[in-house]
């Protein structure tokens, strides 16, 4: 079920107004996850300023673990949402659940007490996260074209949040403690929250207990046999096959919070206009770049479209494999220079093409597949598909860390050259062999005529 004529005639940007409220809820559940991942592999090794002192292996491994888990367990929410309580009360008890766990993490005082925090943002995470993308693309009929566009509205809400939290907490962290940096996030959460509750009028029934059994009832399958047509199958197949792709563009990007940090903090020269920068506010560059980049790269995809007629989502999502890729051109370059360089150090503005090669290759992928997800799942199971997409998003996250872990006996030369050959060559496929893979979706992702 969709928004109602009336309730679609309110809109936010030329789209449905309900778009404001998840807009919102996001901004704010996304300040809360990335002020927290800001500081929080700097908080893991630092053992002066009240950290846990861990070692930059065990802290790597850690975050590894704890992102794999807030992704991984959105499997959980999906299928809850799904099958029980809606994907509307899953994103208000998600935010319950992280928002308790923020506050734990602000108060705790020993290692014992922040993992449990920890345990209880990823849960809340996983349940809040593939349900309130799933509620977006509810918004919107089949084949509406303005889908793309909502989808990348909601994508600027989400970096929106990381900018103001890696600026915010990352300064309040470094400079006035790790525990305020938390409480910060904390309150992140919260609003979001707020927001949400404030907003529900104008989500009519998406997203409720209602909306689930009209999808049940539409697709006259008795729920004891959900058996899929051959359609669907291989609708679901393309959306596994594209998930390689997606996992190893999370695993090369995601070492921005946690190897990438560390460099920032141990190696990086952070003196600009005579101020020491925080390591932890260069987490703000990517969403910085967001920003300035979100309203172009869509206009340049119409563009090429033109001429190359359409480009599909999932040659998208090979072209941003191989762009942050060649990202890590500038990592290697960073590290060479500090090989050289009599101070150790190396330049910051290494990291600054890094992140802007990271950042459009984020943009050509990471709102395609949510918004790809959206459209060619089989809607009685598309909070579920959801949910793998970001368990695979998780796994990316642990291989992350896990790389990352590597740096005493591998180095970071080599760690940087092994992601940058090994995404380029899993994004070539997806470019080479788009028409094959299109087939998949029976046009499923395509706009109609009506629309277009």
């Amino acid at each position: 079920m969709h928004l109602s004529n009336k309730q679609a005639d309110a809109t936010f940007l030329g789209h449905p107004k309900g778009l404001f409220t998840l807009f919102l809820t996001e901004l704010w559940e996304r300040f809360s996850f990335y002020g927290m991942r800001a500081i929080l592999v700097l908080f893991l090794v630092d053992s002066i300023k009240g950290g846990l002192g861990l070692s930059e292996a065990a802290a790597l491994k850690l975050y590894g673990i704890y992102t794999m888990a807030v992704y991984v367990l959105g499997i959980l929410g999906g299928v809850l949402a799904d099958r029980y309580i809606g994907q509307r009360a899953a994103v208000l008890w998600g935010g319950i659940l992280a928002c308790i766990g923020h506050f734990s993490l602000a108060l705790s005082s020993e290692a014992t007490e922040f993992i449990v925090g920890l345990g209880l943002i990823a849960t809340g995470t996983g349940l809040l996260k593939p349900n309130i993308s799933t509620m977006v693309g509810g918004l919107y009929q089949p084949g509406d074209a303005r889908r793309d566009s909502g989808f990348t509205i909601f994508y600027m809400g989400i970096n929106m949040g990381a900018l103001l939290a890696s600026l915010i907490v990352g300064f309040v962290g470094g400079h006035y403690g790790w525990h305020y940096g938390f409480s910060l996030a904390g309150f992140g959460i919260l609003i979001g929250l707020i927001t949400f509750v404030a907003g529900k009028s104008t989500l009519g029934e998406i997203g409720t207990k209602t909306e689930q059994k009209t999808k049940v009832a539409a697709s006259n399958l008795a729920p004891t046999q959900p058996a899929f047509t051959k359609e669907e199958k291989d609708r679901l197949s393309v959306i596994l096959i594209c998930l390689i792709a997606i996992s190893a563009f999370f695993v090369a990007f995601e070492q921005c919070g946690g190897l990438m940090n560390l460099y920032a903090s141990k190696y990086t020269n952070r003196h600009i206009l005579g101020w020491e920068v925080p390591a932890g506010m260069f987490q703000s560059l990517n969403p910085a770049f967001i920003i300035l980049l979100g309203p172009i790269i869509p206009l340049l995809w119409t563009k090429l479209a033109k001429h190359y007629k359409n480009i599909s989502s999932i040659a998208k999502m090979g072209t941003g494999n191989i762009i942050v890729g060649l990202g890590f051109l500038f990592m290697i370059g960073a590290v060479l220079q500090r090989q050289s360089d009599p101070t150790g150090q190396s330049s910051p503005y290494w990291l600054v093409g890094a992140y802007l090669f990271h950042t459009i290759g984020e943009l050509c992928l990471s709102p395609v597949a949510l918004s790809f997800i959206t459209k060619v799942a089989p809607e009685r199971v598309q909070a579920s598909m959801m949910g793998i997409f970001f368990a695979s998003i998780g796994i990316a996250h642990w291989i992350a860390g896990f790389l990352g872990a590597q740096i005493a006996s591998w180095g970071e030369l080599s760690i940087f050259k092994l992601i940058c050959v090994c995404t380029v060559l899993i994004g070539l496929p997806f470019i080479i062999f788009n028409k094959q893979l299109s087939k998949l979706t029976h046009g499923s992702e395509q706009p109609t005529q009506k629309d277009a």
